[in-house]
């Protein structure tokens, strides 16, 4: 078997990282794979460039920067034609309307798209909603990272349950779990009530949610300080900055950029909160549980689908900074009950979201693929929704 994956970027960001440990998985299991990217250009992250060739996985780039470019769909078809992949496997919006103009005439390769976020706010508008509706049509399957991903799909956009399989994210427990606590920042981390959170610098991962929550966790705990940690695109740091100086926060709250290690990062803070107001899945979270770290997350879909609440993490709703300062002191203030949530939050991470698991999820839809193409079955009988466990 032979896959053709078809993504924007390749810098280190939560699809991408998906898909690196993906590729790794799959060509265990003796997956022939191939990688192709729209563009290679990192501003303030990092290029994964070297861990997939470590991993003896080719990237081509296929040299279209601007969202406004398309003239790469004739380097795309002619790549398709040359690898003569089994299945076309695309991730994120424009390789997905791509593979969906160019696999038009593709015969027998399947074309197979993973949905990986709730793309209402960044894509949507009345232009977007027809074009995006029409490529997810034009796929033999879809793969949405989460129930939440595939709800979007069939209530917004009117995609038909059955082609839609439902696969979290996976990842590798071992690789957060025993982790040293040095690396991530000179010297060694303050153990005394050190919060953590992470993502990119922008309005949807609500940190001003967590800003807020400071001031009052320092009424009772005046050593606890936050760190924040994530690539600033759009400069929306400078935003943070003002209300963290407006709260005088500035000596406990901080912004520390993009982390190259993030497993050192959760093993350098007590508590991990995160207060997002939209997310696809949420691998963040699930790193977190795996590194031990107790959880405070919103309480919104699909991060429902991973923290149970009061059993292996925390769940408050996203704008309410009272209510994250309340759990966060909890957990910092009960350390018994702490630990026996971690410890439940570890054992979840490796029962239902472990790599092994999403390929073996993955494998499954290929093989259904192919046999689609080639014996012409029912493509109702493909749809394998993952049980959710919570």
């Amino acid at each position: 078997m032979k896959v053709l994956h078809l993504i924007d970027t390749i810098f280190a960001s939560g699809a991408e990282l998906h898909l690196l440990t993906l590729c790794r998985y799959l060509k265990k299991q003796n997956v022939e794979v191939v990688v192709a990217c729209l563009h290679e250009e990192v501003r303030v992250s990092r290029s994964l460039r070297r861990d997939f060739e470590k991993e003896q996985i080719r990237v081509i780039n296929l040299n279209a920067p601007s969202r406004y470019n398309w003239r790469f769909l004739g380097r795309l078809a002619n790549l398709i034609k040359t690898e003569q992949p089994n299945i076309v496997h695309s991730h994120l919006v424009r390789p997905d309307i791509a593979a969906a103009l160019v696999m038009r005439q593709a015969g027998s390769i399947a074309f197979l798209s993973s949905v990986h976020g709730i793309y209402r706010d960044r894509w949507f508008g009345a232009w977007a909603a027809p074009l995006m509706r029409w490529t997810y049509r034009k796929a033999d399957a879809i793969i949405a990272i989460s129930s939440a991903v595939k709800t979007w799909l069939h209530e917004d956009l009117g995609i038909c349950d059955d082609k839609i399989t439902v696969i979290h994210y996976g990842i590798e427990p071992e690789r957060f779990a025993g982790c040293n606590t040095s690396g991530w920042e000179n010297g060694q981390p303050n153990r005394r009530a050190v919060i953590g959170s992470i993502g990119r610098l922008e309005p949807g991962k609500n940190f001003e949610c967590l800003i807020h929550a400071m001031k009052s966790v320092r009424t009772q705990l005046p050593n606890a300080s936050l760190l924040i940690a994530g690539h600033d695109p759009e400069g929306y740091g400078q935003k943070l900055e003002t209300l963290i100086a407006e709260l005088e926060l500035t000596q406990h709250v901080r912004l520390i950029g993009f982390q190259k290690d993030v497993s050192s990062f959760l093993h350098g803070v007590d508590i991990f909160a995160f207060a997002s107001r939209t997310e696809g899945f949420g691998q963040v979270v699930i790193e977190a549980m795996a590194s031990g770290t107790p959880v405070v997350v919103s309480r919104i879909a699909p991060l429902t689908e991973i923290v149970k609440e009061g059993e292996n993490g925390l769940l408050v709703d996203p704008d309410d900074p009272p209510g994250f300062a309340r759990a966060i002191i909890w957990l910092l203030n009960h350390p018994e009950e702490t630990q026996q949530i971690s410890r439940r939050a570890q054992e979840s991470v490796q029962g239902h979201f472990s790599a092994r698991r999403m390929v073996d999820e993955t494998i499954a839809v290929y093989d259904d693929l192919i046999r689609i193409k080639h014996c012409g079955e029912n493509p109702s009988h493909r749809a394998r929704d993952v049980e959710n466990y919570v």
